[in-house]
């Protein structure tokens, strides 16, 4: 009968008292005798040396393409960065050897750190095509424009495939995690049916019952019903049964986020992508550990399985009320932007979105759509476009608006070919037309606008007028409620006022004329 095999010893589980005879010996006795006389491994004899400081020929065979690269070495391994991140920085410092000899080298270097506990024992599990994903935040610090910065990344693992999807965002308030769940929905094409969610108060408000069964946050719920998927919520302090997300996490971190500077959060996104996607050997073109496949190669088959996406978005946004000053302007998130002047005095409705805010006025007609600016970039915060004053009286040193042009294709940039036809039809009038187009804007909102001037571009209509009788016949605008005096009962009180009587004056007959005229 076969004997079972030994399990593999590690150099932390090595006894303190094996360590000091090898290094008790080593200065008299090989390697190979150490090795046979103690009962352990060459490997783990040439690490107890080179963990003391003691370099044996093997490591000094194997690590010599390194030398001139122990110092960038030994950062990233204090950083904590994976042994492909290193091996793609390092080779553009122009190390030339191969992965196998860097990873040991590597291995070692991490070795010489202070030991750490055991961990508890992993259940390992896996899931069918198209059943789990599992969702998890994480939150860090970067380097953006020079400062330190504090991310959330949302992370969503499909469960079978392991194709991964990263969002980094500035908050995890539920209108975040609803926004940044859509667009990973998007991203996969499908959902899967069941989503693993740990205890994030944005998704469960607490657990009732024996069973702790959890009371779910009724627009998270409202959310979840609407793509279909069922949530599903891991225990307390359970990370394991999201492990798959975890070393996901540590995955982003650790090969992306960790010693990497940002010039700006677009920067950090669209590097996120080609990291994610378009960077051989790590994100969603690495080779997985245990399904030996490539996710984004293993996801093909998955897709189909996939719960379709409904036809219209979730709608997801946080609503406020501000207040747009005399100058046109209001704050969002610590930057003031200049709205059109129609909102200016009046109260307006904020949409706040993950990436962009909407401003709309009292009657819900959509003015202003923007991405929000980030602070550390506009020190002087604020974000001025001029066209937004387009339709004000000029000032006599303005000159005759020959540069609103330029503006008005810059904030729709889709209406150029009506910019020039109306430049070549109306030749010296056309800034007339621009500053009627930007008060049909302000007056229909720019949705309704959009359509209307687009159609009216598509039949080279180079007229301001087309544009407006488009409104008017496909737009139409609400009739102004017409507010009658008093309480709204004025009409029916002068109705019901009684018609003067005249008898009340008769006793003015029977008084003498107080009044002396000869002629009478």
């Amino acid at each position: 009968m076969n004997s079972p095999p030994k399990q593999r010893m590690r150099l932390e589980d090595l006894d303190s008292e094996v360590r000091a005879k090898i290094l008790e010996m080593s200065p008299t006795t090989s390697i190979r005798r150490l090795s046979k006389g103690l009962g352990i491994s060459r490997t783990m004899v040439e690490q107890v040396l080179e963990q003391a400081g003691r370099r044996t020929r093997n490591s000094h065979r194997k690590s010599g393409k390194l030398d001139a690269f122990q110092k960038a070495l030994a950062e990233r391994v204090d950083k904590g960065l994976t042994a492909s991140r290193i091996l793609r920085e390092i080779t553009e410092l122009g190390y030339q050897g191969k992965r196998t000899i860097l990873a040991a080298h590597v291995s070692r270097l991490r070795a010489q750190a202070p030991l750490v506990r055991r961990r508890q024992v992993k259940r390992r599990f896996e899931t069918a095509m198209g059943l789990e994903s599992q969702v998890d935040w994480s939150a860090g610090t970067v380097l953006i424009a020079g400062k330190p910065t504090k991310i959330h990344v949302l992370g969503i693992v499909l469960g079978h495939c392991r194709k991964l999807f990263y969002g980094i965002y500035r908050h995890e308030r539920l209108s975040i995690l609803l926004e940044g769940l859509s667009t990973g929905f998007q991203y996969f094409s499908g959902i899967t049916t069941r989503c693993v969610f740990d205890n994030m108060s944005t998704v469960v408000l607490g657990k009732v019952g024996r069973n702790h069964q959890p009371i779910w946050n009724p627009r998270f719920l409202e959310f979840a019903r609407h793509y279909g998927f069922k949530p599903f919520l891991c225990a307390v302090r359970d990370p394991d049964r999201k492990g798959k997300k975890e070393k996901a996490f540590r995955l982003v971190f650790d090969d992306f986020l960790k010693g990497s500077e940002f010039a700006s959060w677009e920067d950090m996104q669209q590097r996120l992508a080609l990291w994610l996607d378009h960077t051989a050997g790590v994100g969603n073109l690495r080779k997985h550990g245990t399904t030996g496949l490539v996710p984004n190669e293993a996801f093909l088959a998955e897709q189909e399985l996939l719960i379709d996406l409904p036809e219209h978005r979730f709608p997801i946004y946080d609503e406020e009320s501000r207040s747009v000053d005399q100058d046109s302007t209001l704050s969002v998130r610590g930057v003031r932007y200049t709205v059109p002047a129609v909102l200016a005095f009046r109260q307006a409705v904020v949409r706040l979105y993950a990436a962009h805010f909407e401003v709309f006025d009292h009657r819900g007609i959509l003015h202003f759509s923007c991405k929000y600016l980030d602070p550390a970039l506009h020190p002087e915060k604020l974000s001025i476009d001029q066209i937004h004053y387009g339709t004000l009286p000029r000032r006599p040193r303005e000159g005759n608006g020959r540069h609103l042009d330029q503006a008005f294709i810059k904030r729709f940039p889709s209406l150029e070919p009506l910019v020039d036809g109306l430049k070549r039809a109306m030749k010296g009038i056309a800034v007339i037309h621009f500053r009627h187009l930007l008060r049909l804007a302000e007056q229909y909102g720019l949705e309704a606008f959009l359509k209307a001037a687009t159609k009216a571009q598509e039949f080279r209509r180079y007229d301001a007028h087309a544009v407006g009788r488009i409104l008017e016949k496909e737009h139409p605008l609400p009739e102004e409620e017409v507010i009658t005096p008093s309480d709204g009962k004025g009409a029916l009180l002068v109705a019901e006022v009684e018609e003067d009587d005249l008898d009340v004056f008769a006793d003015l007959d029977s008084r003498p004329c107080t009044r002396k005229d000869s002629d009478e």
